[in-house]
């Protein structure tokens, strides 16, 4: 058996099949390899926020992703063992990208949505119960060696390869890239129920910092919640994940076998770590293959999606020979330090939650108590990379999150993706973007994908887009911008208080993405 894919992806989790879904709608040949024949029936991640949900509604039907999503706006709090709020964190009920903020759902009915959408688009072939054994790269290709679940052996080849195959990733393991490990490790019980009742508890999503026993209470999808339960010094793990210890730790919560259903109990050990390299020639890594993010920032699953919408449109510059390959070098650059500050924020989150000696504990809590804490930093954003006068600009809007918000267009209303799709975009409010360019440089822009976009606060002008809800509006005034370039991962690439200095900023593009014109 001998194919030659565009791409290979080692992986078939949410990140993997992210990955496929994005190459495969720019009908690249991507081929799949997940060891696993059938998905892991189990929950584990819950938790997406607006950045996500605007990643996942573009590549699955978002009809089928509501019906496994529940969004519940609450605030986010710390409580003691008295009941006393210690902090309390409030985000918007929406977020930049004008989706909600904390969506809630159970992992394999999303895992299901995913693969579906993989195998709707011709080009992408998925091999399930394929396990990746070995791999080398030659002058021009990458050669996969993958072992079937009756023992033969196939070779498959590539020109690029990526590993979504999870924290024990063996395309890591060949990558030979040091793995940096913070050392903060701490172990949980994770239990998962299907309540029979409807109850409400409030607040929706919380954390015990009890020194007892530090617990989260958290939704866990539709009709579903959770509890983590951290296993204390000395306690034997194996001990602590037993059904019958389950159920001693559920019944203070008012849930026993008589009013829920049990779904799982598994015991997991929180890291913090990263590899120093996630690409090497023609291969790379991306989720947990890359990093391990603690699990209170609710960012590790995100963190992976992050991961292959950056390498995504780098890769399709790249084998439409539009780009050289060294725009993947700008890979490791943007997404790594972006997930350290995530995993360093959630590290110190972990270091003030797992605290079990009272004494320490106290001091914890009169600390919050009384103010005496810094303020809950933001999240992180892009800082290097393809970008445009970032280091000259540190406060500016480069490098972060765009907005999103809802246009009418050709009598059509809806989110901007839902009516432009992706890629790279100029946006303007009532100047057509394109009369400050060059042909030159529109040409360019436009065979890398790009959309102009004049946001109007009038619904005159038919070849514009109505801004309905004034976002854009409060968006440009409020930063005191005429244009913005923003890249296919969302992220803005510039912005300029003039649009007559839009020029400037595409000539930097044009050569900070090694643009072949051919």
């Amino acid at each position: 058996m001998k194919y030659k894919f565009d791409v290979t992806i080692v992986g078939q989790g949410p990140v993997g099949s992210m990955l496929a879904i994005l190459l495969g709608k720019k009908g690249y040949r991507v081929g799949v390899f997940e060891k696993w024949p059938n998905f892991y029936p189990l929950p584990r991640a819950i938790i997406y926020d607006s950045e996500i949900a605007r990643m996942l509604r573009i590549v699955c039907d978002h009809k089928k992703l509501e019906q496994i999503s529940e969004n519940i706006y609450d605030e986010y709090q710390w409580k003691n063992n008295t009941g006393e709020v210690l902090l309390s964190l409030e985000r918007p009920e929406k977020g930049a990208s004008g989706l909600p903020n904390f969506n809630f759902f159970n992992q394999p009915d999303l895992e299901k949505i995913l693969d579906e959408a993989c195998r709707n688009i011709p080009s992408v072939e998925i091999f399930r119960g394929y396990e990746a054994v070995d791999l080398f790269e030659q002058e021009d290709s990458v050669e996969l060696i993958v072992e079937n679940e009756s023992g033969e052996q196939h070779s498959f080849s590539s020109t690029y390869l990526v590993g979504c195959d999870g924290a024990n990733s063996i395309v890591r393991k060949k990558l030979d890239t040091t793995f940096a490990d913070l050392g903060s490790e701490y172990t949980w019980l994770v239990v998962d129920i299907i309540p029979h009742d409807k109850r409400k508890m409030e607040p929706s999503f919380w954390q015990l910092c009890n020194p007892e026993r530090p617990t989260t209470i958290l939704p866990g999808g539709p009709g579903r919640r959770r509890w983590e339960f951290m296993a204390l010094p000395g306690e034997n793990p194996d001990e602590l994940n037993t059904e019958e210890t389950t159920w001693e730790l559920l019944k203070p919560w008012g849930y026993t076998k008589d009013n829920c259903e049990l779904v799982r109990h598994a015991v997991y050990t929180f890291r913090g770590a990263w590899a120093e390299t996630w690409r090497r020639g023609r291969i790379m890594i991306a989720g947990d293959a890359a990093h391990l993010t603690p699990p209170f920032l609710g960012q590790g699953l995100g963190s992976g999606f992050r991961d292959v919408w950056n390498l995504a449109w780098k890769l399709d510059l790249v084998l439409q020979n539009k780009s050289t390959e060294d725009i993947l070098e700008y890979y490791t650059e943007e997404r790594n330090p972006n997930v350290q500050s995530y995993i360093h924020m959630g590290v110190e989150l972990s270091k003030m939650i797992c605290i079990t000696d009272p004494i320490e504990a106290a001091k914890r809590d009169e600390a919050f108590l009384s103010g005496n804490v810094d303020s809950f930093p933001d999240f992180p954003h892009l800082t290097t990379g393809i970008l445009y006068n970032y280091s000259d600009q540190p406060e500016c809007l480069t490098g972060r999150l765009s907005v999103q918000g809802t246009v009418k267009h050709d009598g059509k209303i809806g989110l901007l993706d839902d009516l432009i799709g992706t890629g790279w975009t100029v946006l303007s409010v009532n100047k057509n973007p394109k009369s400050y360019l060059s042909s030159e440089q529109i040409q360019f822009l436009e065979s890398i994908g790009t959309h102009f976009v004049e946001i109007t606060s009038t619904p005159t002008n038919i070849n514009s887009y109505y801004d309905v809800n004034g976002t854009y509006e409060e968006y440009f005034n409020s930063n005191q911008i005429e244009v913005v370039i923003t890249r296919p991962d969302f992220y803005v690439f510039g912005a300029a208080s003039r649009v007559e200095d839009l020029s400037q900023m595409v000539e930097s593009l044009q050569k900070q993405v090694h643009y072949n014109s051919l």
